[in-house]
């Protein structure tokens, strides 16, 4: 793999992290721009998100694991 589609991968995932938070952001107020002020609608709120990063930081190590392995090879 090149060292440009490895940064690719890194911008595609930071990129969708990026939105995902935005999405967050957003999620965190209601439809009057009010910050919502229950636990029980944060965390509806945040449904999904954290596996969401978790999904693009893995993407992240594995581009990385693929790399190592291909240069060792």
């Amino acid at each position: 793999m090149e060292i440009s589609k490895v940064s690719e991968y890194f911008y595609l995932a930071c990129d969708r992290i990026h939105q995902v938070i935005d999405d967050l952001f957003e999620s965190l107020h209601d439809e009057k721009g009010e910050p919502l002020l229950t636990t029980e609608q944060v965390e509806e709120a945040m449904e999904g998100v954290r596996s969401a990063l978790y999904q693009e930081l893995d993407l992240i190590k594995s581009i990385v694991d693929e790399y190592e392995s291909q240069q060792q090879a």
